[in-house]
């Protein structure tokens, strides 16, 4: 071998070496990051159930149409008052529905340029024009792990024209922000939108759940990045809804319906970081959907359709 050759395969070998070197040390950053996300100091075994703030479950609605059979978001309208926005998960179009708590469709709304790619929940709140509403759908599920971004679209909520109901119409103008998570690609079917601040919050859904929120006023022409803030030892988190006023946060599982009240200048995480109250939750199979009345005087639950079971929508009254 001669001398050139033999130094251009040692420079060859400790190109390789480095590069594994460098990918370990990018890994153990990694590792150290995703180590360093606090966790809450509950438990959910150490939770009892509370009935003294809401009623327990009153069945007020069946959705039969065909078109809302996997509705797995709720969101209570505030330009559409005692009206629901719902939403569809992955294998339907890309459609909302505006229902009556009866389960009724008053309208449906296709959203132009926006794929359903897993649809998983749906939040009403403020945004960029100072007193619109505005509607947020969030494309964050990924059973797989395998998405590199989450895309939420956010767009000012509709009106309704004439007096033919169902209404159909079309959302020509929603924007698409586009966030990824700091440790990977991870399965979320949870968000949160602050109306305080108009910070946005995804949940992750796993054997435990991370709460990340990325900061207002969030990029529309680059993927952001979302900060970590804790984990909550919530098994499989799959809807979250907050109050109009933001004081009343709710976290749900499939089996479990958690309530965090949140104290004059807190952040979310500051909320998140106290044991919640456990509240009552109807037997749904496959439970995926929760959000507020418009006026806050109780919350909804609602199911996706199984091949055995319909899909019901529950309404837990506040007591006074």
């Amino acid at each position: 071998m001669s001398t050139s050759k033999f130094i251009r395969c040692q420079l060859a070998l400790l190109a390789l070496l480095s590069g594994g070197c460098e990918s370990s040390n990018q890994q153990s950053a990694s590792d150290r990051s995703a180590n360093a996300i606090p966790w809450v100091a509950y438990s959910v075994d150490t939770l009892k159930k509370d009935t003294t703030l809401f009623m327990e479950a009153r069945k007020v609605g069946v959705m039969h149409d065909t078109e809302l059979s996997e509705v797995s978001g709720l969101a209570a309208s505030r330009s559409h008052p005692s009206y629901l926005w719902a939403e569809e998960d992955s294998g339907n179009s890309n459609q909302i529905q505006l229902i009556s708590p009866n389960g009724q469709i008053v309208a449906r709304f296709g959203v132009e340029h926006a794929k359903n790619r897993d649809w998983e929940d749906i939040a009403v709140g403020p945004g960029p024009i100072p007193g619109k509403s505005y509607v947020y759908i969030a494309d964050v599920g990924d059973n797989r792990r395998w998405r590199s971004e989450k895309i939420i679209y956010r767009f000012p909520e509709p009106a309704l024209a004439g007096n033919e109901r169902p209404f159909d119409g079309q959302i020509a103008d929603a924007e698409a922000i586009r966030l990824y998570l700091p440790d990977g690609s991870q399965n979320a079917e949870a968000i949160l939108l602050d109306p305080i601040t108009k910070d946005l919050f995804i949940i992750s859904k796993g054997t435990y759940s991370t709460v990340y929120r990325a900061a207002y006023p969030q990029s529309l022409t680059e993927s952001t990045r979302m900060t970590a803030l804790l984990r909550i030892p919530f098994d499989h988190a799959t809807s979250a809804a907050i109050s109009a006023d933001g004081r009343e946060i709710l976290i749900r599982t499939y089996e479990q319906v958690f309530y965090y009240s949140r104290r004059a200048g807190e952040t979310i995480a500051d909320a998140l970081s106290r044991a919640p109250r456990r509240l009552p939750l109807a037997y749904e199979v496959q439970g995926e959907a929760i959000s507020w009345t418009t006026n806050g005087s109780g919350y909804y639950t609602s199911t996706e359709k199984t091949f055995t079971t319909t899909q019901f929508i529950y309404l837990y009254q506040r007591r006074k």
